[in-house]
């Protein structure tokens, strides 16, 4: 029999848009807590960006995965009310609108934790709330420029690159779900909630504590190399990735590719000074490893115990025999589409179903019924536009 879930019995109530916020509300959901999305009546804008049909884009889905769907309009007082009945029942209300707009729907933290002390109140904004930047949108695109990780992450010849996928709204979501985690811990002793504040921007700095500090530590010098033999080398069929970082995986290494030369040159006796020649001996190493294949390589590496990995994409990765062995992947079922691999929430229970993502409005009858809404009035809020069901 399965554990119960940790967060069976939570009532989350999950007005934010995009991924940081709803993503951060899903990991909730995946673990147990009841979910209701609220989304305006041209749904969470998340929903047209990318492909996919019906607003199932995949960061639609992967951000709302477990949750029902509330299609109502907060800016008209029927739909606040509604809100606010769902708010007294909360347990975590999530949001991440720009500063003041919610203070203007009266459902600001002021309002609603004086109402229920009991509540978990999450605000994720951009920059903060407050300083010059309180109302500068707060993109990926944004972010990654802003934060370093662009400059991180740069080509060769210097130019900064983003990452290719929303590290900041990840990253944020995660620390807004460790963050609500010990405000719900701290509740269970003190019977009060709080109100959690949180950016992308100082969630960006503390993903990158390491780089950060190193760039105040080795001001207007250049920090040595972390490890030298290290990156992704081109191979005969491929791409693998090498990394040394002892002095007794250097000598192996050495042995396997045929070099013991290596080991008596001064040029490359430790990291220091492997680290001051790094450009001279990763290029007689990609040089050496172009002229066989990925397989060759990583046997031999791995035979020597030298770290390393051959380069996969997403299909390769899902389909390893490692990720096959743990359970990596479920089945979604995820209308409109066929059943598709997702990942299961690390510490979560593998081989169940993952439960999908809600349609723009799918259960908004149903929410309002829960919250004691008669048949004809949600018709009435249907009638005049403020409730959609989908």
């Amino acid at each position: 029999m399965l554990e119960e879930q940790a967060y069976t019995g939570l009532r989350v109530l999950d007005m934010s848009q995009g991924v940081a916020g709803p993503y951060c509300a899903a990991l909730l959901a995946l673990q147990g807590a009841e979910v209701v999305k609220v989304e305006p009546p041209g749904g969470d804008w998340i929903r047209v960006m990318g492909g996919g049909e019906g607003g199932m884009t995949p960061l639609a889905v992967a951000s709302n995965l477990g949750k029902r769907s509330l299609c109502i309009d907060a800016r008209k007082p029927p739909g606040r009310a509604a809100i606010e009945r769902l708010a007294a029942q909360a347990d975590v209300l999530v949001e991440n609108f720009r500063p003041g707009v919610m203070a203007r729907l009266r459902l600001d933290a002021a309002s609603l934790c004086t109402r229920h002390p009991g509540l978990v109140y999450l605000s994720i904004s951009g920059f903060g709330a407050s300083g010059p930047w309180v109302d500068k949108p707060g993109t990926d695109s944004v972010l990654q420029a802003y934060t370093g990780l662009a400059m991180l992450n740069r080509e060769a010849d210097g130019r900064p690159r983003r990452i290719g996928m929303l590290v900041p709204d990840t990253v944020s979501a995660l620390y807004a779900t460790q963050a609500l985690g010990a405000a719900l811990y701290a509740r269970s002793r003190t019977g009060r909630g709080r109100h959690v504040r949180i950016s992308l921007a100082e969630c960006c700095a503390a993903f990158q504590a390491a780089p950060l500090y190193e760039s105040a530590l080795f001001a207007g010098r250049q920090a040595p190399p972390t490890a030298v033999p290290s990156g992704v080398f081109r191979t005969q069929d491929g791409f693998i990735t090498l990394l040394v970082l002892r002095q007794d995986m250097w000598e192996r290494l050495c042995t396997a590719l045929g070099r013991d030369g290596w080991r008596g040159d001064p040029d490359y006796r430790d990291n220091p000074a492997r680290g001051r020649n790094a450009a001279a001996l990763n290029a007689a190493i990609a040089e050496q490893l172009a002229q066989q294949p990925s397989a060759h390589w990583i046997a031999t590496l791995e035979a020597a115990d030298v770290l390393c990995a051959e380069v996969q994409d997403y299909a390769q990765f899902r389909d390893h025999p490692q990720m096959r062995h743990q359970g990596t992947f479920g089945r979604l079922a995820q209308p409109p589409y066929e059943p598709l691999p997702m990942p299961y929430l690390p510490g979560t229970p593998r081989g169940g179903p993952i439960p999908p993502a809600p349609a723009t409005g799918q259960h908004t009858r149903a929410v309002l019924h829960d919250i004691g809404y008669a048949a004809d009035e949600i018709a009435a809020l249907e009638q005049d536009g403020i409730a959609v069901q989908g």
